[in-house]
């Protein structure tokens, strides 16, 4: 009998195609889910309101390009259910994938990938307004920020490593085992952090 596989903790895309068949926002949805555990796509239909026929395709199109993988199956009255689950807990792209040759493709992922992810952000926020804002979290819970950032080459560095430090601090304190889970409540975090223009190392002489 084969080994067990653990969930990798953190897997870096360096794959464009990987990237290309993540950048949708039930796909995202379905990782979201199976990031949490095993499950079968019928149980990944019920917890995301979904029928499960609107599922096959996009867990085989995630199988496929090896961001998701089978783990078991079981016979149940006759039919065999067949469970899957993340390679990995979280993911990111390789920002190497977006520089160089065949910009208008890589461009078009890009583009499709922050239009998932922020769209899907602010439907959530408009879910979470609608449901009670204040009383839901929205108020004193919630912590929004929108900053435009002047500074140099070097300061934008460190503000980069601070953040990485920081994503990576908060995944392992929100995978600690030792943390009580009997009152946990699920919190999304979007950060974007990105160049408003060229930097231009010209100077007037």
């Amino acid at each position: 009998m084969a080994a067990k596989r653990e969930q990798l903790e953190s897997l870096t895309l360096t794959d464009l195609e990987q990237v290309r068949v993540l950048a949708d926002p039930l796909r995202m949805r379905i990782v979201e889910v199976l990031c949490r555990g095993e499950r079968t796509t019928k149980q990944v239909a019920e917890e995301l309101g979904e029928k499960p026929t609107k599922l096959y395709h996009h867990v085989e199109a995630l199988e496929k390009v090896g961001l998701v993988r089978q783990t078991r199956t079981r016979r149940n009255r006759g039919t065999l259910e067949r469970y899957y689950v993340t390679v990995a807990r979280n993911f990111r792209a390789d920002p190497r994938l977006f520089a160089g040759g065949a910009r208008a493709s890589k461009a078009a992922t890009m583009q499709s990938i922050v239009t998932t992810i922020l769209g899907s952000t602010g439907q959530e926020l408009d879910r979470l307004a609608a449901s009670g804002g204040a009383e839901a979290g929205l108020g004193e819970e919630a912590v929004l920020s929108y900053l435009a950032i002047d500074a140099d080459p070097e300061t934008i560095a460190r503000l980069q490593r601070r953040l990485s430090r920081l994503l990576a601090d908060i995944q392992k304190l929100t995978d600690d085992p030792a943390t009580p889970r009997r009152d946990a409540r699920r919190y999304r975090l979007t950060l974007a952090f990105f160049p408003l223009d060229r930097f231009d190392d010209t100077s007037d002489t």
